[in-house]
């Protein structure tokens, strides 16, 4: 019984893996056929001679400068939103201040409340500020996004922390600010990293967000782009897949280098939070 128990999970597992990781490996197959075979029957997985003209045919277009609006957009949102999320995550933890439950609270309340539903009366807000169809514009709302989760992450490992080692090191010498960075910090890597890269996703995939604040091509991230690729050129499948392969390299690129933080890291705001 137990023998049937383990080849049924087992093929259980197989199947999850052929559904989930099937669409990647047909989209990849495909950017690299011409086009005679892209529809052929019997369908093949394997072309009979790959090719990157699609690729190719991307880059003259222009797509590839969405992909680096995306990563900019991304890098710069991620990078300021830990940082502003850590150094609050951290005051909610070691500091007394009036209001600190209901900030707290409004933080929490932020991460449920859907970002689209948002987007009209910001929209409004940015054409009066003058940050609509600006390189600001998205960097400031996936920042916006993504602070919350940030401070949940990282609060709920200083507050594992205790205030002793602090004081530890304050007898050594160490300023507060040293103390943080030093002893602090380098054990919260797991969170940063998984608040990190719940913002990076979160950016690198956003289409609404973009289309409702950006009108200019020069500032179209990468799903935008394809979105306009697919409309000028509908039929061009292999050219529309080789740009799904290039959107999927970053985020699989990020959870290989950093699976093992990302495990504790949301291990540990699930537990402390």
């Amino acid at each position: 019984m137990r023998y049937v128990t383990r080849v049924l999970a087992a093929i259980l597992a197989l199947a999850a893996a052929i559904i989930a990781v099937g669409p990647i490996v047909w989209a990849v197959s495909t950017s690299i056929k011409r086009n005679n075979e892209i529809f052929a029957v019997p369908p093949k997985l394997i072309p009979s001679s790959a090719t990157l003209e699609h690729y190719a045919r991307l880059i003259a277009e222009g797509v590839h400068w969405s992909f680096v609006n995306s990563a900019i957009y991304s890098i710069i949102a991620v990078s300021s939103a830990v940082a502003l999320g850590t150094l609050a995550g951290y005051a909610f933890v070691r500091f007394e201040f009036r209001a600190k439950n209901a900030l707290l609270h409004l933080f929490m309340a932020a991460m449920a409340i859907p970002s689209y539903a948002l987007l009209l009366p910001t929209q409004i807000l940015f054409v009066e500020l003058g940050l609509f169809n600006t390189p600001a514009a998205l960097p400031i709302l996936y920042a916006a996004h993504v602070i919350p989760f940030a401070v949940w992450m990282t609060r709920a490992h200083f507050a594992s922390v205790p205030i002793e080692l602090e004081h530890a090191a304050a007898v050594d010498g160490y300023t507060r600010f040293e103390a943080v960075w030093r002893v602090v910090l380098p054990g919260a890597k797991p969170a940063l990293i998984a608040a990190a890269a719940f913002g990076f996703l979160y950016a690198w995939n956003d289409y609404i967000t973009s289309t409702t604040m950006i009108d200019s091509p020069e500032l179209r991230t990468l799903p935008v782009a394809l979105i306009f690729f697919q409309g000028f050129h509908g039929r061009d499948w292999g050219a529309l897949m080789a740009g799904a392969v290039i959107a999927t390299i970053p985020p699989v690129v990020l959870f290989l280098a950093f699976r093992r933080y990302l495990i504790g890291g949301f291990s540990e705001g699930s537990v402390k939070g």
